[in-house]
């Protein structure tokens, strides 16, 4: 199969529209926030290409939610695969029962887990050893759990013990823990909607004061030393956002 093809996990490439609509909201953002604290158009004008930095970030945080999305496809795969070797069927069996089950669960062909088969089942057919297809898409993917199945299946074939047994002891364990995450995961779910409510809240408070107290602020707006204190607060603000980010970035 072609490279070119072959997806690769640890990068994500953004799509040309993708990435300018994106830098547009992103350096909108920075604009309308330095309007809201230094109420000077060139500052803002200065400020709105700090967008282009969220575009890192942005794509980090995109792959991170596609690797979560292949690690729960990659879960029902693992079940399927249980299933058939429960039933007799080798591993490289059980990897094509396993493609054919799930196109009920992602009828579409471009889905993560569906691509990953389907690229099994052609090395398979040019009889490439399982357990290097499965180590290649660990390296690929990045994915702790699918490169724990990997090195389970490597042990078990030069060890010799019985692979059957210790590739479904190892499903049952791997999906276990993929579910813990999904709990967690759905626990902190209302706590990340009240980082992302807390997040605006300092911006929302500065244009309430500014609208509702004509003046009030001007000291902080339009004095040198006011500058420098709204900026300090910007800064403060940027880090708490980020210490937040990391919070609730629970990893089990």
């Amino acid at each position: 199969m072609n490279s070119k093809h072959i997806p690769d996990y640890r990068t994500y490439e953004m799509k040309l529209q993708e990435l300018i609509l994106t830098l547009i909201v992103a350096m909108g953002a920075c604009f309308v926030i330095g309007l809201i604290f230094y109420e000077n158009i060139i500052i803002s004008l200065v400020l709105s290409f700090a967008g282009v930095f969220y575009i890192p970030v942005h794509k980090k945080e995109l792959l991170r939610k596609r690797k979560d999305i292949l690690r729960l496809q990659f879960k029902d795969a693992l079940y399927f695969i249980s299933v058939s070797l429960s039933a007799g069927k080798s591993l490289e069996m059980a990897v094509f029962d396993a493609f054919q089950s799930l196109r009920g669960m992602y009828p579409e062909d471009n889905t993560d887990i569906m691509v990953e088969l389907n690229i099994i089942k052609q090395r398979l057919l040019m009889n490439e050893p399982i357990e290097k297809c499965f180590l290649d898409l660990a390296q690929r993917s990045d994915i702790e759990e699918i490169r724990s199945f990997a090195d389970v299946i490597i042990i078990a074939k030069r060890s010799g013990a019985n692979l059957v047994e210790v590739i479904r002891t190892t499903s049952v364990t791997i999906s276990e823990k993929v579910e813990i995450q999904q709990e967690i995961a759905t626990m902190i779910a209302g706590k990340k909607l009240e980082h992302r409510v807390l997040c605006i809240m300092p911006f929302v408070l500065v244009f309430f004061l500014k609208t509702s107290s004509p003046g009030f602020l001007d000291p902080l707006i339009h004095t040198p030393i006011g500058n420098i204190i709204m900026t300090i607060a910007l800064l403060m603000i940027a880090a708490g956002i980020l210490l937040g980010k990391k919070i609730m970035r629970i990893e089990v």
